[in-house]
Protein backbone atom coordinates (compact mmCIF):
# COMPACT_ATOMS: atom_id res chain seq x y z
CA UNK A 1 0.00 0.00 0.00
CA UNK A 2 1.39 3.39 -1.05
CA UNK A 3 1.49 6.01 1.71
CA UNK A 4 3.02 8.68 -0.54
CA UNK A 5 3.04 9.05 -4.31
CA UNK A 6 5.00 11.81 -6.02
CA UNK A 7 4.82 12.38 -9.76
CA UNK A 8 6.74 14.82 -11.95
CA UNK A 9 7.90 17.09 -9.13
CA UNK A 10 10.19 19.90 -10.35
CA UNK A 11 11.57 23.04 -8.75
CA UNK A 12 14.20 25.63 -9.54
CA UNK A 13 15.29 29.22 -9.25
CA UNK A 14 15.45 31.06 -12.56
CA UNK A 15 17.51 28.95 -14.97
CA UNK A 16 18.86 26.72 -12.18
CA UNK A 17 16.95 23.47 -11.70
CA UNK A 18 17.17 22.17 -8.14
CA UNK A 19 15.35 18.95 -9.12
CA UNK A 20 13.48 18.00 -12.25
CA UNK A 21 10.70 15.49 -12.96
CA UNK A 22 11.06 13.52 -9.71
CA UNK A 23 8.63 10.62 -9.31
CA UNK A 24 8.49 7.90 -6.63
CA UNK A 25 6.20 5.87 -4.37
CA UNK A 26 6.72 5.27 -0.68
CA UNK A 27 5.17 2.03 0.53
CA UNK A 28 4.10 1.30 4.08
CA UNK A 29 7.09 0.13 6.11
CA UNK A 30 9.68 1.73 3.79
CA UNK A 31 12.17 4.34 4.93
CA UNK A 32 14.04 6.67 2.60
CA UNK A 33 16.78 9.20 3.16
CA UNK A 34 17.79 12.29 1.25
CA UNK A 35 21.46 13.02 1.82
CA UNK A 36 23.52 15.86 0.44
CA UNK A 37 26.05 18.56 1.15
CA UNK A 38 25.08 21.94 2.55
CA UNK A 39 23.11 24.07 0.10
CA UNK A 40 22.12 21.28 -2.28
CA UNK A 41 18.34 21.75 -1.92
CA UNK A 42 17.25 19.13 0.61
CA UNK A 43 15.00 21.54 2.53
CA UNK A 44 13.68 22.95 -0.76
CA UNK A 45 12.77 19.40 -1.80
CA UNK A 46 10.92 18.85 1.50
CA UNK A 47 9.00 22.09 1.02
CA UNK A 48 8.02 21.05 -2.51
CA UNK A 49 6.75 17.71 -1.17
CA UNK A 50 4.78 19.47 1.55
CA UNK A 51 3.38 22.03 -0.88
CA UNK A 52 4.30 24.87 1.48
CA UNK A 53 7.30 26.43 3.21
CA UNK A 54 7.75 24.21 6.26
CA UNK A 55 11.52 23.86 6.30
CA UNK A 56 13.61 27.03 6.45
CA UNK A 57 15.62 27.65 3.27
CA UNK A 58 18.02 30.32 2.06
CA UNK A 59 20.32 31.33 -0.76
CA UNK A 60 23.41 30.02 0.98
CA UNK A 61 24.38 26.74 2.61
CA UNK A 62 23.93 26.03 6.31
CA UNK A 63 20.43 27.48 6.85
CA UNK A 64 19.14 24.29 8.51
CA UNK A 65 20.62 24.39 12.02
CA UNK A 66 18.91 21.48 13.75
CA UNK A 67 16.37 18.70 13.41
CA UNK A 68 12.83 19.57 12.33
CA UNK A 69 9.95 17.13 11.81
CA UNK A 70 7.48 17.93 9.01
CA UNK A 71 4.23 15.98 8.66
CA UNK A 72 3.11 15.43 5.05
CA UNK A 73 0.04 13.36 5.92
CA UNK A 74 -1.16 11.07 8.71
CA UNK A 75 1.25 8.33 7.58
CA UNK A 76 4.36 10.28 6.54
CA UNK A 77 6.68 12.47 8.56
CA UNK A 78 9.92 13.93 7.23
CA UNK A 79 12.95 14.82 9.30
CA UNK A 80 14.94 17.80 8.01
CA UNK A 81 18.50 17.94 9.34
CA UNK A 82 21.59 19.98 8.49
CA UNK A 83 23.60 18.91 5.47
CA UNK A 84 26.99 17.32 5.62
CA UNK A 85 30.35 18.93 5.00
CA UNK A 86 33.50 16.84 5.06
CA UNK A 87 35.51 17.73 8.18
CA UNK A 88 38.88 17.40 6.42
CA UNK A 89 39.84 18.26 2.85
CA UNK A 90 42.63 16.33 1.13
CA UNK A 91 43.37 19.45 -0.90
CA UNK A 92 43.35 22.66 1.17
CA UNK A 93 42.38 24.59 -1.98
CA UNK A 94 38.93 23.00 -1.70
CA UNK A 95 38.45 24.41 1.81
CA UNK A 96 39.77 27.80 0.75
CA UNK A 97 37.36 27.98 -2.19
CA UNK A 98 34.44 26.95 0.02
CA UNK A 99 35.42 29.73 2.43
CA UNK A 100 35.66 32.26 -0.44
CA UNK A 101 32.04 31.59 -1.44
CA UNK A 102 30.74 31.55 2.15
CA UNK A 103 30.08 27.82 2.54
CA UNK A 104 32.24 27.79 5.66
CA UNK A 105 30.95 30.08 8.39
CA UNK A 106 32.82 33.38 8.53
CA UNK A 107 32.65 33.27 12.34
CA UNK A 108 35.26 30.48 12.43
CA UNK A 109 37.63 32.14 9.94
CA UNK A 110 40.12 34.97 10.09
CA UNK A 111 38.50 37.53 7.77
CA UNK A 112 41.70 39.40 6.91
CA UNK A 113 43.63 36.21 6.22
CA UNK A 114 40.85 34.82 4.02
CA UNK A 115 40.53 38.11 2.13
CA UNK A 116 44.31 38.17 1.67
CA UNK A 117 44.13 34.72 0.07
CA UNK A 118 41.29 35.95 -2.14
CA UNK A 119 43.42 38.94 -3.20
CA UNK A 120 46.23 36.53 -4.09
CA UNK A 121 43.86 34.33 -6.15
CA UNK A 122 42.27 37.29 -7.93
CA UNK A 123 45.63 38.88 -8.77
CA UNK A 124 46.83 35.59 -10.26
CA UNK A 125 43.63 34.60 -12.07
CA UNK A 126 41.97 37.93 -12.82
CA UNK A 127 44.67 40.63 -12.89
CA UNK A 128 43.30 44.16 -12.75
CA UNK A 129 39.84 43.30 -11.40
CA UNK A 130 40.56 44.72 -7.92
CA UNK A 131 42.23 47.84 -9.26
CA UNK A 132 39.24 48.52 -11.51
CA UNK A 133 36.57 47.79 -8.89
CA UNK A 134 38.12 49.76 -6.03
CA UNK A 135 40.07 52.36 -8.05
CA UNK A 136 43.37 51.45 -6.39
CA UNK A 137 46.97 50.93 -7.45
CA UNK A 138 48.14 47.32 -7.72
CA UNK A 139 50.55 45.78 -5.22
CA UNK A 140 52.34 42.46 -4.81
CA UNK A 141 51.57 42.60 -1.06
CA UNK A 142 48.08 41.16 -0.43
CA UNK A 143 47.66 43.06 2.84
CA UNK A 144 48.69 46.30 1.14
CA UNK A 145 45.88 45.71 -1.36
CA UNK A 146 43.46 45.34 1.58
CA UNK A 147 44.79 48.60 3.08
CA UNK A 148 44.24 50.32 -0.27
CA UNK A 149 40.69 48.97 -0.45
CA UNK A 150 40.12 50.28 3.09
CA UNK A 151 41.38 53.70 2.03
CA UNK A 152 39.32 53.69 -1.18
CA UNK A 153 36.14 52.71 0.69
CA UNK A 154 36.84 55.08 3.62
CA UNK A 155 36.98 52.24 6.15
CA UNK A 156 38.32 54.03 9.23
CA UNK A 157 38.50 53.41 12.94
CA UNK A 158 39.58 55.87 15.64
CA UNK A 159 39.90 58.89 13.44
CA UNK A 160 42.16 58.20 10.49
CA UNK A 161 43.34 54.62 11.18
CA UNK A 162 42.40 52.22 8.38
CA UNK A 163 39.91 49.46 9.23
CA UNK A 164 41.43 46.63 7.20
CA UNK A 165 39.09 44.03 8.68
CA UNK A 166 36.08 45.96 7.40
CA UNK A 167 37.73 46.27 3.98
CA UNK A 168 38.33 42.49 4.02
CA UNK A 169 34.64 41.91 4.78
CA UNK A 170 33.65 44.28 1.94
CA UNK A 171 35.90 42.42 -0.51
CA UNK A 172 34.49 39.02 0.47
CA UNK A 173 30.92 40.34 0.24
CA UNK A 174 31.57 41.91 -3.17
CA UNK A 175 33.08 38.65 -4.43
CA UNK A 176 30.27 36.47 -3.07
CA UNK A 177 27.57 38.69 -4.53
CA UNK A 178 29.12 38.95 -7.99
CA UNK A 179 30.04 42.62 -7.75
CA UNK A 180 33.58 41.90 -8.97
CA UNK A 181 32.20 40.46 -12.20
CA UNK A 182 31.63 36.96 -13.54
CA UNK A 183 34.52 35.09 -11.95
CA UNK A 184 35.06 31.39 -11.42
CA UNK A 185 37.23 29.61 -8.90
CA UNK A 186 37.80 26.56 -11.10
CA UNK A 187 38.42 26.00 -14.76
CA UNK A 188 38.07 22.68 -16.61
CA UNK A 189 41.27 20.72 -16.90
CA UNK A 190 42.88 20.78 -20.32
CA UNK A 191 43.46 17.39 -21.96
Amino acid sequence: MSILTVEHLSHGFGDRAIFDDVSFRLLKGEHIGLVGANGEGKSTFINALAGKACAKTGNKPGVTKGKQWIRLNKNVELLDTPGILWPKFEDQTVGLRLAFIGSIKDEILQTEELASELVKFLNQSYPGVLEEKYTIESSEDNYEVLRRIAESRHCLVRGSELDVEKAAAILLDDFRNGRLGRLTLELPEEN
